[in-house]
């Protein structure tokens, strides 16, 4: 990353720093932290992880960084929503250990046309070397085909396959929030050789999008927190734009 764009990064991510968390994180800790050990610890999720970990580019944003925190927030709302409902734990955690793989092999055909359906067959290949069954298979291939916004989602054979499909698109809609400031936007323009000012003109285009996308949560739990989620980056977005306007001007009067 080039000079220039690391400081706009650093800046916005103190500016990010000065926001209040979303409720989601407050609220669910010994669930984020049963997520983290899963995903940390499960031999299953940690193969997968150093099988994408050296695939994943992070050129546009969705690398390793990306995967691992839609992973986790996946596995999360996958315990959030598995509480109505009459399960054993090791049942739970064995859905929220499909959601972290899913959620760490969703993007990883970002780069190629209908990502998510490439991405989902890719997945069912390397899947084929892992202790899963079947069914399970299936599962993360359903979810990654269906985690594409503004697209007329799958149906999934079973009421569990739909659960973790809903929960991985959820997670991944989670990141337009503050990682879409403090993350995904620097590696794009860097990617893209983008200057300031060329950031500046395409960033009301990028706000208008994390606006529509708030009204497509597909699960309980993403409905009632993923709204704060966006609305705390847009938050963010518009204090970043605000330094951007400035930072482009005094270059401007130093010229």
């Amino acid at each position: 990353m080039n000079e220039v764009t690391q400081k706009l990064q650093r800046e916005a991510e103190r500016i990010a720093s000065r926001h209040p968390i979303p409720e989601f994180y407050t609220r669910f800790k010994a669930p984020i932290a049963l997520a983290r050990r899963l995903f940390y610890k499960d031999p299953t999720v940690v193969m997968m992880r150093d099988i994408v970990q050296s695939v994943l580019q992070e050129d546009l944003g969705h690398g390793i960084f990306h995967s691992t925190h839609v992973s986790i927030d996946c596995a999360v709302l996958i315990w959030v929503e598995m509480q109505t409902l009459q399960f054993y734990d090791a049942e739970v955690e064995r859905l929220m250990v499909l959601g972290l793989l899913a959620g760490l092999l969703h993007d990883i055909r970002r780069e190629e046309d209908n990502h998510a359906e490439a991405g989902a067959k890719e997945a069912l290949r390397l899947l084929r070397d892992f202790p899963v069954s079947g069914t399970e298979a299936d599962c993360v291939y359903s979810a990654i085909r269906n985690h594409e916004a503004f697209t007329t989602p799958f149906p999934c054979r079973l009421p569990w396959i739909q659960l973790i499909s809903d929960c991985l698109y959820d997670s991944d809609k989670f990141r337009w929030g503050v990682d879409t400031f403090t993350h995904t936007l620097w590696h794009m323009a860097n990617h893209r050789g983008l200057t300031p000012r060329e950031i500046v003109e395409r960033f009301p285009w990028g706000m208008s999008g994390i606006m529509q996308i708030i009204e497509t949560f597909r699960t309980p739990t993403g409905r009632e927190f993923g709204p704060e989620i966006l609305m705390t980056g847009v938050e963010i977005g518009k204090e970043i734009y605000r330094y951007l306007l400035n930072w482009c001007r005094e270059e401007s009067n130093e010229k």
